[in-house]
């Protein structure tokens, strides 16, 4: 008599090797912890999804504009978050697909001219992100106490996404220069 799986954990580690089995590739730490994350990624990804609705139904329920406003941009935030999430996943899958066939590929990025291009046009943006950030600073000071401080939480908000900016784009100059050291090893 076959016995029934006593946990959901036993259930998911079963579902682990169907698809293991299903891609015709052996069990091996690196695809299991990948496929792990694939499986965190995509729960919470639901779960952002949940909360999701539930903000959309709070802002068209509410008759105050300004709370709809506020609202409206979690909103958009989390659509985006969502559909970052949802690409992470894809990613992560197009991986796996490309591992199994080949070997992972490495990214050359932008090379040449393009890559010095790229570069110096990173080097600008962040240079525009940081006094942008000196200006939100000194605006969010000027509008403290008006239309009830949400001038003030709307340049809080400025600030916090330009870091994220700047975070990327420190990401991209590391990346573009770690191609061209690359680059000019393979040429030489």
């Amino acid at each position: 008599m076959a016995r029934k799986p006593r946990s959901s954990a036993i259930k998911a580690i079963a579902n682990y090797w169907a698809e293991d089995a299903m891609w015709g590739v052996p069990e091996s730490p690196e695809f299991s912890s990948v496929q792990r994350l694939m499986n965190e990624f995509q729960s919470h990804a639901n779960h952002e999804e949940q909360w999701l609705t539930d903000y959309q139904a709070i802002a068209k329920e509410s008759s105050d504009p300004l709370i709809r406003f506020l609202l409206d941009l979690i909103v958009a935030d989390e659509q985006r978050h969502h559909e970052l999430t949802s690409r992470m996943i894809t990613k992560l899958k197009d991986e796996l697909a490309w591992t199994r066939a080949e070997g992972l590929a490495r990214r050359d990025y932008e090379k040449g001219e393009k890559r010095t291009q790229l570069l110096s046009s990173v080097e600008r943006f962040l240079e525009a992100e940081r006094k942008g950030i000196k200006e939100y600073e000194r605006l969010k000071k000027e509008s403290q106490g008006l239309y009830r401080d949400v001038f003030a939480l709307l340049y809080t908000t400025m600030i916090h996404d330009s870091h994220k900016h700047i975070g990327i784009l420190e990401f991209l100059r590391r990346k573009l220069k770690e191609s061209g050291k690359t680059n000019r090893k393979r040429n030489t």
